[in-house]
């Protein structure tokens, strides 16, 4: 291992092992749970992307490390993590083909609808907002996330239903 690869790595643990601290206390309050993230977020949002090797998410932790990574401020971050959590358990392979429009995709189950192409986005919005190019892209956890992201900063968190 190089020395970049050993610091990302042991980052990615310390990171993983705080989010897992922060979701194992059901009762604790809100800001509590935004006390705890605090280092994650600054952590995930020092962390280069573009070296971090692809991960399996199957796990709200792996999904929070990632969500950290987006513009969501801390509120919004737990918020998306309890979708995560709702939608999909945090599952990247998850997927209901019984929604509209196709189906819904990966960690926060987003609606094909936005990546089919319609009367007003003819490519999909999605691929207008250059998040993907196909809707198979929802399965990869970080175009996932990428995704609702856009989502909930263009419509809010109606689509989940909140």
């Amino acid at each position: 291992m190089t020395a970049l690869t050993t610091k990302i790595a042991l980052s990615l643990i310390c990171a993983l092992s705080a989010v897992g601290f922060a979701w194992s206390l059901p009762n604790a309050s809100h800001k509590a749970q935004q006390t705890a993230l605090a280092p994650i977020v600054t952590l995930a949002r020092k962390l280069p992307t573009t070296t971090l090797a692809p991960i399996k998410v199957t796990s709200c932790t792996q999904a929070g490390v990632i969500a950290a990574t987006t513009g969501w401020n801390q509120e919004q971050q737990v918020r998306a993590m309890m979708i995560a959590a709702r939608e999909s358990r945090c599952n990247q392979d998850a997927f209901n083909a019984f929604d509209s429009n196709g189906g819904s995709a990966g960690i926060y189950q987003i609606n094909y609808f936005w990546c089919k192409p319609s009367a007003y986005w003819p490519q999909g919005w999605l691929q207008a907002q250059g998040i993907l190019t196909t809707c198979k892209q929802l399965f990869d956890p970080w175009i996932n996330t990428r995704a609702a992201y856009a989502i909930q900063q263009n419509n809010g968190w109606a689509p989940w239903g909140m």
